[in-house]
């Protein structure tokens, strides 16, 4: 097994490092103060080369993060030095020095921004591998799960709705799985934009999707479920030989905690109003009391 090289290792310090002074206040007074140090030593020791001790603390300053701080810190901390430079007097000779540390420490700070940049996105990616179902970008099974176990924990009442796509198997038996993927990125659109992005949706199947309305009642679920069906109408799938598929699903109902006492129970209970929907005809909404409309 090999061992990771050392610019990898020192990487990985800095960022350990940089992680306590993600709060503006801490990383401007540890940063702040650590600059002013580096200055008044170099006062005192009136030594130029004591300036290139802010180069680690610039590179801090953009590991930390923020969008501006880093340069304002790095780019103050290059004037004071310039300054005092200017004071204890520089010969022709050290110019060129000054100007390249002038130049290295807020390159250093946009080098700490690029990498925590870099680490951030990193971080988004492996989290929506994890928590997102690749072909609708909705939650994955085991995040809805989790955070309808999270609502129950916290005592918070939702709705769940359950979307069924109608004929998505004679779809992938005629016309194969690639354009079944595109009635289920359809439906996925059509309740995100007629849910909102406040709510918990998810894909639980092959063909079926649940929402989870937090302390909705049922008069909203339905009026969305309304905006679903007619904005379908518009969601044509284009088929292989030139047709178009209308998305059609039928839909079921239940609320946490009048239809069941925990997650589980409450999408069993809109799973058995679904199929009552089915029964009945297309775009049919299926309430856990037992009516069907």
């Amino acid at each position: 097994m090999s061992r990771p090289n050392l610019s990898s290792r020192a990487r990985g310090w800095m960022l350990s490092a940089a992680s306590p002074l993600d709060r503006r206040p801490v990383r401007f007074l540890v940063l702040g103060s650590s600059l002013v140090i580096v200055v008044v030593l170099q006062v005192l020791l009136r030594d130029p080369t004591i300036a290139w001790a802010s180069a680690p603390i610039a590179l801090l300053a953009g590991l930390a993060g923020g969008r501006r701080s880093p340069l304002v810190l790095s780019g103050i901390a290059a004037v004071a030095h310039v300054a005092v430079d200017l004071w204890l007097g520089v010969t022709v000779a050290q110019v060129p020095g000054l100007l390249l540390r002038s130049l290295v420490l807020p390159g250093l700070a946009l080098v700490g921004m690029a990498n925590q940049l870099s680490e951030r996105q990193r971080d988004k990616a492996m989290h929506r591998a994890v928590v997102e179902d690749p072909v609708t970008g909705l939650l994955n099974v085991r995040a809805f799960y989790a955070e309808l176990a999270t609502l129950r924990a916290a005592g918070r009442s939702f709705t769940i709705l359950l979307a069924d796509i109608r004929g998505m198997r004679a779809l992938n038996e005629r016309y194969g799985h690639p354009t079944g993927t595109e009635a289920m990125r359809a439906l996925a659109h059509v309740l995100r934009r007629e849910a909102g992005t406040d709510v918990l949706a998810s894909r639980l199947g092959s063909d079926e999707m649940a929402v989870a309305f937090v302390d909705e009642g049922r008069t909203r679920t339905r009026e969305v479920i309304d905006g679903i069906i007619r904005r379908l109408h518009d969601e044509q799938v284009r088929l292989p030989d030139g047709q178009s598929f209308e998305v059609h699903a039928a839909y079921g109902l239940a609320r946490y905690p009048e239809d069941g006492e925990d997650e589980v129970a409450v999408l069993r209970a809109a799973d058995r109003a679904k199929e009552r929907a089915k029964v009945a005809g297309l775009d049919k909404v299926g309430s856990a009391d037992g009516e069907v409309s």
